[in-house]
């Protein structure tokens, strides 16, 4: 008889569903063991006052992160965690944080993609930035106005960078990836970014990196002469608010978004 009841920290869980394994013996000369060739997912509801597995479906790569999704997020409500006040969401995928507008080292390198790009490096000022790191799937960024601490529905505006491309991955190229140690810490993301040559825009279509100038023409100005605060004027606004990004299916939002023009 099914009768499971588990109680933690005065919440209970009650039993609501089952994962049946099926295996096959593999014998071999020696030893046999059992592989699970299969899984199949049910519901357990009550009948005649005894909850009972009723017929499933076979299991999914999706139950499974959805499983695991949801217990990583169970053991982590126990425990106690300092938020830098940048932090905006973590979940078990992913993290999202903001950084305000700042004076930042910048060095760029001349591409062959791009007869504008150009070597240089100067202290430059950086519009607020939106990050979210996904381990395993990369690094977005995006840009936002003000040096107020983002809400969901704050809009979102393309980061005015190279190596962006215009759904807000970043084109990571022969940068050091942060490690499994530092893969949940911001600034080395950061320093991932910031630390590498920006060499070329990732797309051609006016008017998309920086409103109303070519790209490497603004940086090499900027480079030559730094302003005291990026021109939110030039930020190019995307369909995307802050709230999208801690949708559980981020990445299908992304990816039907709009390619610039010319984007490799």
């Amino acid at each position: 008889m099914l009768d499971i009841t588990v109680t933690e920290s005065g919440r209970s869980a009650a039993l609501s569903g089952a994962i049946l394994l099926y295996t096959q013996t593999r014998r071999g000369y020696e030893s046999h063991d059992e592989a699970v060739t299969y899984a199949t997912i049910h519901t357990v509801t009550p009948i005649n006052g005894r909850p009972e597995i009723v017929p499933g479906r076979l299991l999914t790569q999706k139950d499974l992160q959805l499983i695991a999704t949801g217990i990583e997020n169970s053991n982590q409500d126990s425990l106690v965690q300092w938020f830098d006040p940048g932090m905006l969401a973590k979940s078990a995928d992913r993290m999202v944080w903001w950084t305000p507008p700042a004076m930042r080292p910048l060095f760029f390198k001349k591409s062959h993609h791009n007869d504008k790009t150009f070597d240089g490096h100067a202290v430059c000022p950086t519009p607020g930035l939106i990050w979210m790191a996904m381990p395993g799937k990369g690094l977005y960024v995006y840009a936002v106005k003000g040096v107020e601490r983002p809400t969901k529905e704050s809009q979102l505006f393309q980061a005015p960078f190279f190596n962006v491309w215009g759904r807000g991955q970043v084109c990571i190229g022969t940068a050091s990836l942060p490690n499994e140690e530092d893969r949940w810490e911001p600034q080395a993301w950061e320093k991932t970014f910031f630390g590498s040559h920006f060499t070329h825009p990732n797309f051609a279509q006016p008017d998309r990196l920086i409103l109303g100038e070519d790209p490497a023409t603004f940086w090499q100005k900027m480079i030559k002469r730094p302003a005291k605060r990026f021109p939110e004027d030039r930020l190019v606004q995307i369909p995307l608010v802050a709230g999208d990004l801690i949708d559980r299916l981020v990445l299908d939002k992304l990816n039907v978004l709009p390619r610039p023009q010319g984007e490799f």
